[in-house]
């Protein structure tokens, strides 16, 4: 059993106690310089390798791998809106609140959204915007946090961040005169503080991480809300659980810090972090996916849930990726693609299920949809969440020559664009349900409500939470079909995504969520005085949602597939085969 593991001091660390005054911050800078060419200098390669991957579509016709100038603008232009209300309003903190105007801090105050969309103003070139993120990115104070730290979170979207700068500058993405060699390294500093910050989640028997860090303590801790029982026969006093995405969506991040800096430890924890999902040593019920939660000290088991969405997602999407990103010599490459392999071929037979259609007079088609297992139960719903899916097995189906793959990817498309199509607003609801047509005579949800039992009879689904959080994961999919298959109909789809997002989502300071995809008349507005919005937009917004409808619509050559990698915050980092 492992023992106890703290991420190891490098020489980019910085003294706790330093304060980050420009000044000192220079005189550190100078210093590591110094050091960096007497030690084992950072190799920085000015253009990403020729060959990579070869997952992107490579016979194009009639100029459709050129970039559409018209729309990829209009979503710069949106981009450029979501900064400039943030900047104007809540400079420095973590979110803007879009329709009041006012700000939040829930990740921690050191601002959120500054970090996690500097990639998307890096790959649209909006370069005065990137400037100005940069000098806030390099004078956040990592080592204190008023709140327990999430380690998932801040991994993704902080620290995948500024990997990500120092990947895109070393390709030539950034220029020199918006992000200088000093200012790189400064970004790689602070990114080294941050994981080494992070260390302390993941000091357990397992390696699996804490749901918290106190930095004050340098101590992991629980969540209290996600405790599980331990078994009172076996163990005398309860453990912290996590699933498998918080364990297991670490390892991309973590292993370009150790490419950029030379130092292992970032590479071990964040292998040992996701060890127990990937080599368990409990049969699961289906093969390759994860019975979930996990006890974060035994390896254990705590539940019986399996599925590819909320809370389980981004560990499937790492075990492709990371045999996109890791070198071919790495030994475990086998073994995650295996792994992968069976976790899709598990998903398709026991989860996913087609929707019957409704009783006369109903019309709606039949759609492929991902439920869940939870114990011995199939649960017919899915989420925003889960329309992930389709591009990363679609990603894997090129990689790994996989042509089934390809047709059972582009169907679970088709019912996640079948319930954008499907709602008045043309954007789709967080979360739905369906009658399975087939496998499943004793459903856990049914239609009770006049409203679900109408919606159903339209569209053969019903929501079970009809808002929209600005959500990524349908358009993200939408990308890489584009990207992998060649076919301009994703393009049209992303367009047609875009364009209800901008009418019903567009708020005074930046982009609202809504209350309710099914109610965009006024007159159907909830009556509570929220109206249609919800005063909350989210960073992922401007990560994620922005750059992968940007990237739709810009040059195929741009973050080429066969050459970066992109982490479930969608920070692309560069592939070293």
């Amino acid at each position: 059993m492992p023992g106890f593991r703290r991420w190891g001091k490098s020489k980019f660390q910085k003294n706790p106690e330093s304060s980050f005054k420009l000044l000192a911050a220079v005189l550190v800078i100078t210093l590591y310089l110094i050091i960096k060419e007497f030690s084992h200098p950072t190799v920085h390669v000015a253009r990403p390798p020729a060959i990579g991957a070869h997952i992107q579509f490579a016979d194009w016709k009639n100029g459709a791998d050129r970039a559409d100038r018209e729309k990829a603008e209009k979503v710069r232009n949106a981009m450029k809106y979501t900064f400039e209300k943030y900047r104007e309003n809540a400079w420095g903190k973590d979110d803007i609140l879009p329709v009041s105007g006012g700000h939040s801090s829930t990740r921690n105050g050191w601002g959120a959204f500054i970090v996690d969309a500097a990639t998307t103003m890096a790959l649209m070139g909006l370069w005065d915007e990137l400037a100005q993120a940069v000098e806030h990115i390099v004078m956040i104070d990592f080592t204190r946090s008023d709140a327990l730290v999430d380690p998932f979170e801040t991994t993704i979207r902080y620290l995948g961040s500024m990997v990500s700068l120092v990947d895109l500058y070393d390709a030539g993405v950034i220029p020199e005169n918006v992000i200088t060699s000093e200012a790189r390294d400064m970004i790689l500093e602070q990114a080294v503080t941050l994981a080494n910050c992070l260390g302390p989640a993941y000091d357990t028997p397992t390696g699996m991480p804490w749901p918290r860090v106190d930095l004050s303590k340098s101590k992991g801790v629980g969540d209290p809300p996600s405790v599980y029982k331990a078994d009172p026969k076996k163990i005398k006093y309860d453990h912290p659980a996590v699933g498998p995405a918080r364990a297991g969506s670490s390892i991309l991040e973590n292993r370009a810090l150790t490419r950029l800096t030379g130092n292992p430890i970032y590479t071990k924890n964040s292998t040992l972090s996701w060890a127990p999902l990937v080599w368990s040593k409990w049969t699961p019920a289906f093969h390759g996916l994860v019975d979930a939660p996990i006890d974060i000290v035994t390896g254990a088991p705590v539940g019986r849930q399996r599925h590819w969405d909320a809370g389980h997602d981004s560990y499937y999407e790492y075990l492709v990726k990371m045999t996109l990103l890791a070198p071919q010599s790495d030994p475990y490459l086998d073994s995650y693609k295996t792994t992968f392999i069976n976790a899709t071929k598990s998903l398709r037979k026991y989860l996913g299920s087609r929707s019957a259609p409704p009783p006369p007079p109903g019309y709606a088609m039949q759609h492929l949809f991902i439920g869940r297992s939870n114990d011995d139960w199939y649960e017919n719903r899915q989420s925003h969440l889960a329309c992930f899916a389709p591009g990363t097995i679609l990603l894997a189906s090129k990689f790994y020559n996989l042509p089934e793959f390809r047709t059972y990817a582009l169907a679970l498309l088709e019912g996640c664009h079948h319930t954008y199509t499907s709602t008045p607003s043309k954007i789709g609801p967080e979360s739905w349900s369906w009658i399975p047509k087939f496998g499943f005579e004793d459903p856990v949800y049914l239609p009770t409500t006049t409203r679900e039992k109408a919606e159903r009879k339209a569209s053969g689904f019903w929501s079970a939470d009809p808002g929209y959080k600005g959500r990524p994961e349908y358009v993200e999919s939408l990308f890489y079909a584009y990207r992998i298959t060649g076919e301009t109909r994703f393009r049209e789809w992303a367009w047609e995504a875009f364009e209800a997002i901008e009418k019903h989502c567009k708020a005074p300071y930046g982009y609202a969520q809504l209350s309710d995809v099914y109610r965009v008349n006024k007159a159907e507005w909830p009556s509570d005085g929220g109206g249609r919005w919800k005063d909350v937009q989210e960073s992922f917004w401007a990560a994620e949602t922005l750059k992968y409808l940007w990237l739709t619509f810009a040059d195929v050559d741009v973050a080429n597939l066969d050459r970066w990698v992109f982490t479930t915050e969608a920070h692309p980092l560069r592939m070293m085969r």
